[in-house]
């Protein structure tokens, strides 16, 4: 999720406030063992990984959990704490928030359905969401599933509402509707789509698309989501936060709310999840087990499907979107496919580099969404990993 920096700052001290007194849905972690995982101990690259994740700890980032793949198999290491008001080292098999990773999920889940014929990336969101609620939409009108999907609709980013967040200051740890996200949508202006970004990136696209995926099926989305993908796929460590609980080994979510290197556990600001765009936690083994089916075995999609999640449009100067996918790392050795993750208190990338059969996948339990000191030790964090990979 991308959210506004200066309506984020302007709430925030407010919402904390407002978390001692409320119930915690995200409690303290559990130490957990990580057995059974088949790891590349004598991976040539095991000492760089190690390397950097000791150094950005160093640095301020608190929790950090890294795999990687390449010809010499995979390598996967995690350091700092998962929770560190007890003292609970982040291990590998924590789960944290991938955040808007959960737009590639939902997106892979829209192609199947659309190999299935229940859905059509071409037809008119009109189609499926009433025309009530388009009217209240700057820029929904003859808009398509695919304009959602790679974020060509100019709509509103509901993520960026002050209203929002002040809703969410008063509850906030409500599990919200998408009826009642979109109140805070209606009436705003979208946004001025242009070359060269043809493409603005929203939140509020992928929760229409989960409106869509519902009422093209009659099922829920997470439901059709943990039908389709996740059982399938053996994700057994992944949770989608709205929908379900979460299990008492998710880490906690951090943000150095007053720029002094004084971090300030946020693990339980929750901006919507289960709602298309944001909310899926998960470890770095079952994520890469997913991005592995999907774009190296190509065992979820077809390659048609494939091709289609890879038009990409400019929005960014490093940030491409596609049906479901986004590309970066276009400075690099080789670009990556896959999706970044931003939430209030979690970070997380899942980049597939094909140019180089190269995996990367990594958690940060700390927000970079708003301005803060560590925003760009994070930016260097995610360079060098991926330098370490790519080189």
């Amino acid at each position: 999720m991308k959210i506004n920096k200066s309506i984020f700052y302007s709430v925030i001290i407010l919402l904390l406030f407002s978390l001692n007194n409320c119930k915690k849905e995200i409690g303290p972690t559990e130490d957990i063992a990580c057995s059974g995982l088949i790891i590349n101990e004598n991976h040539p690259k095991k000492n760089a990984i190690n390397a950097i994740i000791t150094d950005y700890v160093k640095k301020g980032l608190p929790g950090i959990s890294v795999l990687i793949e390449d010809s010499n198999g995979i390598y996967a290491n995690a350091g700092g704490f998962a929770d560190i008001e007890n003292n609970i080292p982040f291990k590998t098999c924590h789960i944290s928030k991938a955040a808007s990773i959960t737009k590639m999920l939902v997106g892979t889940l829209t192609l199947k359905l659309q190999e299935e014929g229940k859905i059509n990336l071409d037809e008119p969101i009109s189609k499926y969401i009433d025309a009530e609620i388009l009217k209240k939409i700057d820029n929904a009108e003859g808009k398509t599933i695919r304009q959602l999907m790679n974020h060509t609709t100019g709509i509103f980013d509901v993520i960026t509402s002050s209203k929002f967040y002040l809703a969410v200051l008063n509850t906030p740890n409500k599990k919200w509707t998408q009826e009642e996200l979109l109140e805070y949508v209606y009436g705003e202006d979208g946004y001025e789509l242009n070359a060269p970004y043809p493409a603005h990136y929203s939140n509020t696209n992928t929760l229409l698309l989960s409106m869509c995926i519902e009422k093209a099926t009659g099922i829920a989305h997470h439901v059709l989501l943990k039908e389709k993908i996740l059982l399938p796929l053996s994700l057994e460590n992944t949770y989608y936060q709205g929908r379900e609980d979460l299990p008492g080994f998710t880490a906690q979510g951090y943000f150095d709310l007053h720029n002094n290197n004084s971090i300030v556990n946020v693990s339980n600001l929750i901006t919507g999840s289960g709602n298309g765009y944001g909310g899926i936690f998960s470890n770095v083994f079952d994520l890469h087990k997913f991005a592995k089916a999907l774009l190296v075995n190509k065992t979820i999609l077809s390659d048609s499907s494939l091709n289609e999640m890879q038009q990409f449009l400019q929005e960014d100067t490093d940030f491409y979107t596609g049906p479901g996918l986004i590309k970066k790392f276009t400075d690099k050795a080789a670009f990556g496919i896959g999706h970044t993750g931003r939430d209030l208190g979690y970070s997380a990338d899942l980049f597939y580099f094909p140019a180089q059969n190269k995996t990367l996948v990594f958690f940060v339990n700390y927000g970079t969404n708003g301005s803060s000191a560590l925003k760009d030790v994070f930016k260097q964090f995610e360079s060098d990993v991926a330098d370490a990979l790519l080189e």
